[in-house]
């Protein structure tokens, strides 16, 4: 069993070098583009007819681009012609070498979060010119060189979304989807001979999947079909997600729907315990909070029941309580991990027979130093993810809680997830650190032993490079931790080209690891910095609090106090310095964009959030009001509006050189955000700074973008960055 927390993974960038870079266009080429660019400015204005000002709770709402929303043939002729305005500008920046450089550093392979199962270790991994992650098995401590499930086999842009393994390790579900959507079909694979059976079960989007021990059947979640209640025709697969069972050999038309809500902020999953008898229902309600049942499916095989009905009911175990918590229940205990009463999260226990009654709960793991991010379970023991000093921390106990002392780490760094089999001994996970590339470990869950069972192909000499850190005081005095990452000879004379990232919500800790653009950035003579601001996990469920909803703003503050630390310490200063962020970094950049755009001299954002007042406009973004507020509410819309981006740009002022991407087929941050963002500040720009757009086509929010699709992105965002902050490379 392990848990997710729901991360949204980041993109980092890198940036071209300063030799053996094309010049900047020559007079003739320069008047092309200026001719180009009042050529926009007109189609701006042109979209600007569909202008509208609103009242809002009594505030005066304007939004000047309300026409870039619309899917319609204007807004498509203004996204054409100013992503291929930006290619045209940006290419005299760019360079061949420069770009093999990054195809070479994005080739170093990739390692997913694994599953155990069965004795067999299952996790995704791209290796070289492979263009997408493909699933393999390893056995007996070696890893598999042909594929289980290689998803370019079901078409040429299609990828794999997520996948579970049966318990016995005999079959596997996974998800393809098309294009980057996310809009999965679900599939099953038998383990043994590769066949993939002929079952597949649509919008399955975000699928959460937990099998039966006897791999006969499995409960997952998926959203509605055509003519069940809450399908939309228009926006298919974005509310009211419902757990289902299927038996295998079953048609899933037939498949019991189990569980579901009908509020567009639930999101449910179920989890099957050890012996088939218990299954818990969890139903997290945004990002705050869960509900959590128990359904007892009877003691006899016979018997067991697959969803609650009169005699085999739910029974609740958490409801309408404003804390998360996750569960399963292993050899006749219930297992909670909780943030209730213990904001770095603690590990409670009891008899699934007094379940319902809290006074029953005991103890097991008391909250620590440290904050839980994962747990898995073996037969006879518990595992619990640390995040402490910003990094990974695996620590053993038995079942009763009794530690079992801490697993050998190879440095410190981090690990994407934990897994555990609870048949057996064996745990996994992929760790990994600034100068670590991805490597699978497995460890003995009781007595802590553990090995590398691989690592990524490479060749690297990480030996020149070197991490500092650094505690900066925020307005209100709180400390923000920051990691920057450079060569060793770094001089402090306000010259160093910095790349700077954040994120700061939805609970997302960002931790040492191996970052393949990033390095490009470093070797050059580049300092690339991480700030871990409130909003996200690194200090516990207070951390993440201080940062959400009406506190959002602190999250701007302590990234622009880093900005101005990153000056004064003379680092660098403000006109070499990049910030980048993508979804709800995106948002970061944004704001920074409105709020303080005379420290640093270049911004990348890319598939963000900006218009704060209409994002629960665009499915799913209600999903996320428990984070970000609900603008149907006066209070909450009014201070969204005090920080929203698209509506903070202000005509006249001087904004610095800004590139802002989407992706036509992103279906968790709608592109209308972009589009009207980067036609705003265009409109409202005073000094000479570029503002460019870029969209990509056939790709989506980060999933199932292509290793040729990457190498493009990061070789667009070098140029760019190029032109705006010069070169990386000290003249």
């Amino acid at each position: 069993m392990r848990v997710a927390w729901i991360p949204i993974a980041c993109w980092l960038l890198a940036c071209a070098p300063a030799a053996n870079v094309a010049q900047p266009a020559a007079s003739g080429a320069a008047t092309a583009v200026a001719s180009e660019r009042d050529a926009l400015d007109r189609l701006n204005e042109r979209m600007r007819e569909g202008a509208v000002a609103e009242q809002l709770h009594g505030m005066e709402v304007a939004d000047p681009y309300r026409a870039l929303e619309r899917d319609d043939d204007a807004t498509q002729a203004w996204i054409e012609a100013q992503t291929a305005h930006t290619g045209r500008s940006l290419a005299p920046y760019r360079d061949a070498r420069v770009e093999a450089r990054l195809r070479e550093l994005l080739s170093i392979g990739t390692l997913g979060a694994p599953q155990v199962a069965g004795g067999r270790i299952f996790l995704t991994r791209r290796e070289g010119e492979r263009e997408q992650p493909a699933l393999y098995v390893v056995e007996e401590g070696r890893m598999g060189e042909t594929p289980l499930v290689d998803p370019t086999t079901f078409g040429e842009r299609a990828s794999l979304d997520w996948f579970y393994a049966s318990p016995d390790g005999e079959h596997v579900a996974f998800g393809i989807a098309d294009k980057g959507d996310e809009r999965a079909v679900l599939h099953v694979v038998r383990v043994d001979d590769g066949v993939v059976s002929p079952l597949r079960i649509h919008h399955a989007k975000w699928s959460g999947v937990s099998w039966l021990n006897d791999g006969s059947g499995f409960y997952y979640t998926r959203y509605p079909a055509p003519g069940e209640p809450g399908h939309d025709a228009e926006q298919e697969d974005t509310y009211f997600s419902r757990v289902f069972f299927h038996r295998l050999g079953d048609d899933p038309v037939d498949d019991a729907r189990i569980f579901g809500s009908d509020l567009k902020t639930d999101v449910p999953f179920a989890a099957v315990g050890s012996d088939d008898r218990y299954v818990v229902l969890m139903n997290f309600r945004g990002w705050t909070a869960t509900d959590v049942f128990l359904l007892d499916r009877g003691r006899k095989p016979a018997e067991r029941v697959v969803a609650p009905d009169a005699e085999h009911p739910l029974v609740t175990i958490q409801q309408g309580v404003d804390a998360r918590t996750s569960g399963v229940v292993h050899r006749g205990t219930l297992y909670l991990l909780t943030n209730d009463g213990a904001p770095r999260r603690r590990l409670l226990a009891v008899a699934p027979e007094r379940a319902g009654d809290p006074r029953a709960r005991r103890e097991l793991i008391l909250e620590a130093r440290g904050t839980v991010e994962d747990w898995a379970l073996t037969r006879d023991g518990i595992a619990l993810h640390y995040v402490e000093n910003m990094g990974s921390r695996v620590a053993l106990f038995d079942l009763e809680g009794e530690s079992r002392g801490d697993l050998e780490l190879p440095s410190r760094g981090s690990i994407g997830s934990l897994a555990g089999d609870r048949r057996g001994d064996q745990l996994a996970f992929v760790f990994s650190s600034f100068f670590y590339p991805p490597a699978l470990i497995g460890a003995h869950g009781g007595t802590g032993a553990s090995s590398q069972l691989y690592q990524v192909r490479h060749d690297l000499e990480l030996g020149d490079f070197a991490l500092s850190e650094q505690w900066v005081r925020s307005r209100d005095g709180t400390r923000v931790h920051l990691f920057y990452v450079h060569r060793r000879d770094v001089k402090r004379d306000a010259g160093n080209a910095v790349l700077l990232t954040g994120y700061g919500g939805f609970d997302v800790s960002l931790l040492p690891q191996f970052t393949r653009t990033a390095l490009h950035f470093i070797e050059r003579g580049g300092v690339y910095a991480i700030a871990n601001l409130r909003g996200g996990g690194e200090l516990g469920e207070a951390w993440h609090r201080a940062g959400m909803k009406e506190h959002k703003p602190r999250v701007f503050e302590d990234m622009e106090a880093v900005l101005r630390w990153l000056s004064k310490s003379r680092i660098s200063r403000p006109s070499r310095i990049a910030i980048t962020g993508g979804s709800n970094g995106g948002l970061l950049v944004g704001a920074m964009l409105t709020r303080a755009p005379e420290t640093f001299g270049a911004a990348v954002g890319y598939v963000g959030l900006y218009d704060m007042l209409r994002y629960h406009h665009f499915p799913p973004a209600a999903i996320w009001a428990s984070e970000y507020g609900d603008p149907e509410i006066a209070e909450e819309a009014r201070y969204l509006h005090a920080y929203s981006p698209y509506h903070r740009v202000t005509p006249g002022t001087v904004y610095p050189a800004t590139l802002i991407e989407t992706a036509d087929h992103d279906t968790r941050v709608y592109w209308g955000h972009s589009t009207k963002f980067a036609a705003r500040l265009q409109q409202a720009q005073g000094g000479r700074a570029p503002i460019y757009f870029h969209m990509t086509r056939k790709q989506g929010h980060g999933r199932g973008t292509r290793l040729s699709d990457l190498v493009e992105k990061y070789a667009r965002q070098g140029a760019f960055l190029r032109e705006a902050i010069g070169a990386v490379e000290r003249e």
